[in-house]
């Protein structure tokens, strides 16, 4: 399918969201100057700095290839693969100290349409989401499976009868859930405001579930990926907020569509658990 070695693209996005991530985390525990874009979104020094230190290594590793950033726009590279980067996919959340923000990387077969992408799912070759605050990684290659790396804790009794907690970084393959129904099932969205607005039928759907929560942006996808929610539903997504979803999504086990159903990376995002039907 291509001569790019998608097990090593993986690891090497991995690392490097993590390390970004890393320099996120700085400027979160730090005073924030916030900007606003003509898009009324807020953007930070942390935003772009993170961009800038992502498209380094990836011009570094990967000369040639195409670039799509939130920040830094659209390098075109030769057309054999694009990498599309958010250095932190849910800003509102990281200027109010709120934890679930992520640093986002994908590597895309082929050029891209960055005024109206349209990319099958199949093309989109490598993905991640990485939550600096939350100590978790989730990412894919495709046809090499998806992995959730996170630290988790163990707690040990001292001689004086204390707790410690003993911290483990841990790798294990993604897994959805296998709940199928929606009286059992947790859906989330980032606004249910905007889902209202833009697709009440859905809305109405979600109100039958057992759980409906926000504060998702890319973290609701990983929730879905790593067996904790059923599905995740975004009825609006810019590129660089979609680019690692598809091939995580669907190598954890999962299904990923854009709202009119389509196998596609577009303007819309319905991911879910492949057992939970959405209609569509």
């Amino acid at each position: 399918m291509t001569n790019l070695d998608l097990k090593k693209a993986m690891e090497f996005a991995a690392d490097l969201a993590i390390d970004a991530g890393r320099l996120t985390s700085r400027y979160y525990r730090s005073r924030l100057d916030v900007e606003t874009k003509s898009d009324n979104s807020p953007v930070t020094r942390a935003d772009r700095e993170a961009e800038k230190l992502i498209r380094r290594r990836i011009e570094a590793i990967y000369p040639g290839h195409g670039i799509l950033g939130e920040e830094f726009g659209h390098e075109r590279g030769d057309g054999e693969y694009t990498w599309i980067v958010d250095p932190i996919d849910g800003t509102r959340s990281f200027v109010g100290r709120v934890p679930l923000y992520s640093v986002l990387i994908a590597c895309i077969k082929g050029p891209v349409d960055a005024e109206s992408i349209h990319v099958p799912s199949d093309d989109v070759l490598v993905g991640v989401i990485h939550l600096p605050e939350m100590h978790e990684t989730v990412f894919a290659a495709r046809d090499e499976g998806a992995f959730w790396r996170r630290i988790e804790r163990q707690s040990a009794s001292t001689d004086h009868g204390l707790d410690m907690a003993d911290e483990h970084l841990v790798t294990t393959p993604c897994r959805v859930s296998q709940i199928g129904s929606i009286d059992q099932a947790r859906i989330l969205t980032t606004d249910f405001a905007d889902l209202a607005r833009r697709a009440p039928d859905l809305l109405q759907f979600c109100t039958g579930a057992n759980q409906t929560r926000t504060w998702g942006d890319a973290a609701g996808y990983l929730l879905v990926a790593t067996g904790r929610a059923e599905a995740m539903i975004d009825p609006i997504m810019s590129p660089w907020d979609i680019g690692p979803l598809p091939v995580i999504v669907e190598e954890a086990g999962g299904a990923y569509s854009d709202l009119q159903g389509n196998r596609v990376l577009s303007d819309s995002s319905v991911a879910t658990n492949g057992r939970l039907s959405v209609p569509l």
